[in-house]
């Protein structure tokens, strides 16, 4: 069916559908012989499905008694032991239905080696050559991308993959495309972020139900946080709610999340919940420049099945190899950590995760309570004080009592305190109560890792 891409584009690929009346009557009529007996020619006729009969089959949620069906691939993959997925049809290992589309893929071999995987990742590098990275990690989470997005499917979680750059036209909606090409056959189905999380959560959701192998969240404008998408990021399920209606769904959660935009923020609990690509061209006009080489996209597209290949011989090589750990798991990406961070170094790439630290350093909420901390140790140290006496504490005047302007004995607590309760010019004291509740012992919800 028609999938939408970046820049209002359409393209053919697999998607998840609801099945409607008419259809179940039409594979239930295809499935078996329903007849009635016609009293004219005074025998048995073959007639469709009864409507009643498709209706109540639809009805009957939970008492199906279908195999579970976990996601929809288009090319070979790797089961969660290492197995090769590579014959069309559907997995009862693993409720993945494989669907090559027309596509040959040739054969995956069952014991590469480390050379393999070495050359295998040269392969995938070679796609990636002419982007301007600004470090080699952050070239490794463009190549966890691509290695996680062929798998995906088959690891419980996987960390958000952001790309960010100082201008547009850097390349980072073509790195989430290389990825998606790659694993699909297409370009990546594009979401907005929206102007509220009701918003985020119908379009994530709507992608969800559709079985969408890759979901990017593109040109981001706002800092990107969140309770739903934290919990899109680290849930195995959702409960989706069915458009139009009052119930909700029951979705394996088992799709690669991309986010792309210019200076790209990430705040609160999200930091700790992806990793960052950043590219710099160092032009004004990125987007006038052209590959020296050809364009990767159309190389993916011309000879995918070389490409799969690619992706699939380093993460089969270090499963042979007894996947040797390579660096502390990472927290709640556990299975993504052991397989594909831990791939990546093991061939000598950087490790993808080195660039969580240049996330949580640029937080505006980690920096501001990082700032309050310190001018409540210098000011306050460890008092017990009210909200009325913090805000009494950062507003006193030089000459001991309260005035409006510059002339204040603490400015630097003020200033702070005004970045996260500030209301006209003035500290707000329901609003400071509301935020030192949520950071209790200098860490809240949004900042504890």
């Amino acid at each position: 069916m028609l999938i939408s891409i970046a820049d209002d584009q359409e393209t053919l690929g697999l998607r998840l559908v609801q099945v409607k009346l008419n259809h179940m009557i039409e594979r239930f009529t295809a499935a078996a012989d329903f007849q009635k007996f016609d009293k004219r020619s005074n025998k048995w006729v073959s007639i469709d499905c009864p409507e009643k009969v498709a209706a109540t089959y639809l009805e009957r949620i939970g008492s199906w008694r279908l195999p579970m069906l976990t996601g929809i691939v288009n090319a070979p993959t790797l089961r969660p032991d290492g197995s090769l997925l590579d014959q069309p049809g559907y997995d009862r290992a693993t409720g993945i239905l494989y669907d090559p589309m027309g596509t040959s893929f040739g054969s995956i071999p069952e014991l590469p080696t480390r050379d393999d995987a070495r050359a295998a990742i040269a392969e995938l590098k070679s796609l990636i050559a002419e982007f301007p990275f600004v470090d080699d990690p952050s070239r490794s989470v463009a190549l966890s991308g691509i290695l996680t997005t062929v798998i995906r499917r088959s690891i419980s979680r996987a960390p958000l993959h952001a790309l960010t750059a100082p201008v547009m036209g850097a390349g980072k909606s073509k790195l989430v495309n290389l990825a998606s090409m790659v694993a699909t056959g297409h370009e990546a189905p594009v979401i907005a972020s929206g102007k509220t999380e009701e918003e985020m959560e119908k379009r994530l959701g709507a992608a969800l139900i559709a079985g969408d192998v890759v979901i990017s969240i593109d040109n981001i404008e706002h800092p990107l946080g969140g309770e739903l998408l934290c919990q899109a990021i680290t849930e195995a399920t959702l409960s989706i709610r069915i458009l139009g209606k009052s119930t909700n769904a029951a979705v394996p959660n088992n799709a690669a999340f991309f986010a792309t935009g210019n200076n790209l923020t990430i705040v609160g609990d999200m930091t700790r919940r992806a990793i960052l690509c950043s590219l710099d061209p160092q032009c004004e006009r990125p987007e006038l420049r052209e590959f020296v080489y050809e364009d990767p996209i159309e190389i993916v597209r011309r000879d995918r099945a070389r490409f799969v290949l690619a992706a699939l011989t380093p993460l089969r090589a270090f499963h042979i190899a007894g996947r040797p750990q390579q660096a502390p798991s990472l927290g709640s990406f556990e299975a993504w950590s052991r397989w594909i961070r831990d791939t990546l170094i093991w061939l000598g790439e950087a490790d993808p995760c080195e660039t969580m630290e240049r996330v949580r350093t640029a937080d505006p909420k980690l920096a501001a309570l990082a700032n309050i901390l310190h001018q409540w140790d210098r000011v306050i140290s460890d008092q017990r004080v009210s909200v009325s006496e913090i805000i009494d504490a950062a507003t006193l005047a030089r000459d001991g009592f309260e005035l409006p302007g510059r002339n204040f004995l603490n400015p630097e607590l003020r200033e702070a305190l005004l970045l996260v309760a500030g209301d006209a010019g003035a500290i707000n004291s329901k609003r400071l109560g509301r935020w030192l509740s949520s950071n209790k012992d200098g860490s809240s919800p949004e900042t504890e890792s």
